[in-house]
């Protein structure tokens, strides 16, 4: 008879269970948002009085948390790029479609205008850092934000027209840094909303005059004759603006014949408005006026006015003569 043992091998496997935990970031329903932005508007600007023209424009923005994320805070972080005409942040630039030289600005932080805002993606540039507390905050939190603009100065060379300059979603642009367990003191990596504007400005055609004093004949004798004398105005023209100078004297004569007045006497003495020393007619009429273009600087026009004779009574006399500069 044959006798079979039999028997069992125990054998135990340890099941080893490992749960990873990802980043705070990747399940996180923080979320941001920016309204009512609208258009960073100059306005008219008049080149010759006011070319240091300044603007706002303000916006808002919301962000909110999820009920589960265990968040302390969050930066949001506002990026404004590189003008699309000048390329370029520290000089940033309108332009108006075939016109010449660009309008230059800048958008500021502060109402200071002493802050350029700029983004954290170029180099030697700050933009807007918003701290957000989220400790135990489940509603909205929000606020506004303003930014400045500035024209720059010395620009009374600029020509008259409709300038415009774009931010687009690229170039206008924020981001998202999460903190779990404090608010981060830095820019994030996570994308935020955008904020796509436009920047305007129409510039005005614009003229200035102004007088370097007055015409003195000086004492005269009652025999002399031809006497003549000269002064200069000066005018001031945007760049490319025809003009015209007309000079009218008070008794409205468009050839600019006028007369001087006495005070003291009913005597007018005759005197005739030139353009040069021959004696060609400056007046106020399309025949008799000066016509010239305007560069943005100012242009000086000598004057002349001769009286034929000084054989009147004694006395004072004295005229006032407008200067009609029509644009």
């Amino acid at each position: 008879m044959s006798t079979y043992r039999t028997g069992y091998r125990q054998i135990v496997y340890t099941l080893v269970s490992v749960i990873l935990l990802g980043s705070p970031y990747d399940s996180t329903a923080f979320t941001c948002s920016i309204s009512n932005v609208s258009t960073l508007n100059f306005g008219t600007i008049m080149p010759l009085t006011n070319n240091t023209a300044i603007t706002s424009l303000t916006f808002n923005y919301s962000c909110t948390k999820g009920i589960t994320d265990v968040l302390a805070g969050a930066t949001l972080c506002l990026n404004i790029g590189a003008s699309s005409i000048s390329g370029q942040v520290i000089s940033r630039q309108m332009s108006a479609l075939g016109l010449g030289s660009p309008l230059s600005y800048q958008i500021y932080q502060n109402p200071s205008n002493s802050l350029v805002w700029g983004s954290q993606h170029v180099s030697g540039s700050t933009p807007v850092m918003i701290s957000i507390s989220l400790s135990q905050v489940l509603t909205p939190i929000t606020g506004s934000v303003t930014l400045y603009g500035q024209l720059s100065v010395n620009q009374s060379s600029i020509i008259p027209g409709s300038y415009l300059d774009t931010y687009t979603t690229l170039t206008a642009s924020s981001t998202i840094n999460l903190g779990v367990f404090s608010t981060p003191t830095t820019c994030g990596a996570v994308v935020g909303p955008t904020f796509p504007f436009t920047v305007m400005a129409t510039v005005d055609k614009q003229c200035t005059v102004s007088s370097n004093g007055d015409i003195n004949l000086g004492s005269l004798k009652s025999s002399a004759t031809n006497i003549n004398g000269n002064s200069a105005i000066s005018v001031t023209c945007t760049n490319t603006t025809p003009f015209t100078i007309g000079l009218s004297p008070s008794n409205n004569n468009l050839q600019g014949a006028g007369v001087l007045k006495s005070t003291t006497s009913t005597d007018q003495i005759p005197y005739q408005l030139s353009s040069n020393p021959s004696g060609s007619v400056w007046g106020n009429d399309l025949l008799n006026v000066i016509t010239d273009t305007g560069t943005g600087i100012a242009k000086s026009y000598t004057v002349y006015v001769t009286v034929p004779s000084a054989n009147f009574t004694p006395g004072s006399y004295k005229d006032t003569v407008t200067i009609n500069v029509t644009y």
